[in-house]
């Protein structure tokens, strides 16, 4: 059989249904799956139980759940429902990604906040631990979380990197424009954190060390900066919240992605490359990069704005061939293939 045989039920939090959140990255991750849904509000572990006591799940080979912080309704599902198959999709190594946001916050002396975001990368390692063992597979984002994380949570054979890679819908919205602007966007989110204003700030700091040159070089980001906690140099200009996002970046010949912090698979990366735009990102980060996208990624040191410069210069140059998008949906429908129906 094939995963079009098959009756599988994608279980998906409801932020992806809000119009704000259309663009977000682990929205465009979730509407990739095209199967029977069921919405749960608040990704409540709760209100999943409750709907699916209220479901009548025989008939269904296999049950794809976004985000493992469904404990309690996992274990409902593996003793009441065995004979369907339950995978679980990670969008973030949490427990790195967590202690990430309280390494941010302590960087400003927000101790509290910095030891609550401690705890919650705890919270979410034990949470990981326990869906990972519920499971049958666990769907990792990239392969460098497989071997590096989820494979000291759960046995190898467990383990399936399933790549994100942009689905029809926004593939029409990213189509490059022949004519590009020397532009480096820094593009924010909906939901704004310390991660992103880590980002924005390790390059204010080097748009403010430029000096004036570069003249070339226009510098802007996208959002709402009324909450920032960071002052901006009149270098870099705001757009203000974007309906499409991926309008900005088709002009761009980059997009500054400029922080250590941060684990998943960054969206903003696939969808620069589809609009034939570079992508500046620190060492750390590119080496946690699938190599699919690496050759379309400049590093930058950013204490050093001759690296920066250098990279700047990089992106004056032809664009690499390839459509990487297409590879990743190849490899992630074959993984998905190997677990639905092996």
């Amino acid at each position: 059989m094939t995963p079009a045989n098959k009756r599988i039920l994608h279980v998906i939090p409801d932020t992806v249904l809000q119009p704000r959140h259309a663009y977000l990255g682990s929205t465009k991750v979730v509407r990739g799956l095209p199967f029977d849904e069921v919405v749960v509000p608040g990704r409540s572990d709760a209100a999943l139980l409750s709907k699916l006591r209220e479901t009548q799940l025989d008939s269904y080979d296999a049950i794809v759940i976004e985000y493992p912080v469904y404990p309690r309704s996992m274990r409902f599902i593996r003793n009441k429902y065995p004979q369907a198959k339950l995978i679980v999709r990670s969008h973030n190594a949490e427990f790195y990604h967590w202690m990430d946001y309280a390494k941010s916050v302590l960087r400003q002396l927000k101790v509290l906040k910095a030891f609550k975001y401690s705890l919650t990368s705890f919270k979410r390692l034990w949470l990981d631990y326990v869906c990972a063992r519920y499971s049958d597979y666990v769907l990792s984002i990239t392969p460098w979380e497989k071997e590096h994380y989820w494979t000291r949570l759960s046995r190898h054979s467990r383990i399936v990197n399933v790549p994100y890679y942009v689905t029809d819908s926004f593939v029409d919205s990213a189509e490059a424009v022949r004519e590009k602007e020397n532009l480096c966007v820094c593009m924010m989110s909906t939901v704004p954190g310390p991660l992103l204003y880590d980002a924005a700030k390790n390059l204010s700091k080097l748009v403010s060390a430029l000096n004036g040159d570069c003249g070339q070089w226009k510098f802007t980001g996208t959002g709402d900066t009324s909450s920032w906690p960071i002052t901006l140099p009149s270098r870099i200009t705001m757009t203000g919240f974007l309906d499409n996002p991926l309008g900005i970046l088709a002009k761009s010949r980059a997009l500054a992605l400029l922080s250590d912090y941060g684990y998943g698979f960054k969206t903003k990366i696939l969808d620069a490359i589809l609009c034939r735009a570079y992508v500046l990102v620190t060492k750390r980060l590119y080496d946690r990069l699938p190599e699919e996208v690496r050759p379309f990624c400049i590093t930058v040191d950013m204490n050093s704005v001759d690296s920066f410069k250098d990279a700047l210069s990089k992106c004056l140059l032809p664009y690499p061939e390839g459509n990487r998008n297409e590879d990743l949906r190849n490899e992630a429908f074959s993984a998905l293939d190997s677990v639905l129906c092996g």
